[in-house]
């Protein structure tokens, strides 16, 4: 291993570890979304603790691709909001097929959401219409799972304990995207 251990070579390779976590996101979301296929009440603990290992990966993956000196870009790394979007969406279909929330309503905000995504491409937007449904898995980990919705709510202490300075600029960059209209 080179001079610095792993942490020279978790730099050096940064890029790449980011795509890999962002890759790993994304059969996260695959996971989920079989949960959803099986339309199975008792998989919320297992879908709880795939959101949260998915968002885990999405922490690490931003600060490896922010390490990256060359400042490269991938196709993954193109797709990383894209993969972002399908693991909240496949908790929500998962939410539907289970029975947590009525069918109808929330399959028709899942069609209003995707047209929206498409024609209106912005991403405050599109955040905006995610943050109900990013908050499913902890308001019925917490109804149904009470130790699953403390397990997250612990893992979002942490997240932003973690993570605040980068926090505070995602909501700011949120802001004067929607003052740009």
């Amino acid at each position: 291993m080179r001079e610095g251990g792993i942490r020279g070579w978790a730099v050096e390779n940064a890029k790449a570890i980011a795509d890999m976590l962002t890759g790993v996101r994304f059969f996260l979301a695959l996971l989920i979304f079989l949960c959803a296929l099986s339309a199975e009440t008792s998989l919320l603990p297992l879908v709880v603790c795939l959101t949260l290992l998915g968002w885990t990966t999405d922490v690490i993956d931003g600060r490896m691709a922010r390490l990256d000196a060359q400042g490269r870009s991938s196709v993954i790394g193109e797709l990383d909001f894209a993969i972002d979007m399908f693991m909240v969406y496949t908790g929500l279909l998962y939410f539907i097929t289970a029975g947590y929330v009525p069918f109808w309503p929330f399959f028709c905000y899942m069609l209003y959401a995707a047209g929206t995504a498409i024609v209106w491409t912005k991403k405050s937007v599109v955040m905006a219409q995610a943050a109900p449904v990013a908050a499913m898995p902890i308001i019925f980990s917490f109804l149904h799972a009470p130790l699953w919705g403390w397990i997250f709510l612990g893992w979002i202490a942490l997240a932003l304990a973690f993570n605040w300075k980068r926090f505070m600029g995602e909501i700011g960059e949120f802001i004067q995207d929607v003052e740009k209209g």
